[in-house]
């Protein structure tokens, strides 16, 4: 049996203070990667909020001095938020989860008004209503996969990326002399 390794989540409470810390250690490249991290995808987050102001914070300092990125990193090294890679996948998967919700809804919501509609007692014998109320359930069951397999998707993106962004934090911190793509 293979054991799988997912890359180790960090919560927003963890990246908030990260970004602290990089900010702190006059690190404003490394603390802006954090903080849009922490934006991008935990925005509903009171950490979230806090990362909007730090970011802000930041960059009016970076207008206040001129100096971007610190003269100590190296040119290729500057952390911008850059754009979601994933942005087609997670369309995707959004697409998905209305289907999955269509199809959770639309069976059960079917079946009563179908007998609503019909109240004539010949057809709402056990032979119409068995095979109906089995269409709605399954529909049910179909619809609450698909919008499982849509979430899967998008957790599945937003894994990756978070895996990307730790890659590149951990490129940073290493430094321009560990990197096999620096000269």
């Amino acid at each position: 049996m293979t054991a799988t390794h997912a890359a180790p989540q960090l919560t927003p409470t963890q990246l908030i203070d990260a970004g602290r810390r990089a900010e702190a250690e006059g690190r404003p490249d490394l603390a802006v990667r954090f903080y849009g991290h922490l934006t991008r995808h935990f925005a509903e987050t009171a950490e979230a909020a806090e990362a909007h102001g730090a970011l802000g914070r930041i960059e009016a300092r970076q207008a206040d001095t001129g100096v971007w990125p610190p003269a100590a990193v190296h040119p290729r090294r500057r952390l911008q938020p850059g754009p979601d890679r994933y942005a087609t996948g997670r369309a995707l998967a959004r697409a998905l989860g209305v289907l999955g919700w269509m199809l959770a809804l639309a069976g059960p919501a079917g079946f009563p008004a179908y007998v609503l509609l019909r109240s004539e007692a010949a057809v709402l014998s056990h032979a119409v209503l068995l095979p109906l109320a089995g269409g709605a359930a399954g529909s049910l069951i179909l619809g609450l996969g698909v919008i499982l397999a849509a979430q899967v998707a998008r957790a599945q993106f937003d894994q990756a990326e978070a895996a990307r962004d730790l890659v590149a934090l951990e490129r940073v911190r290493l430094g321009p002399d560990l990197d096999p793509g620096s000269p």
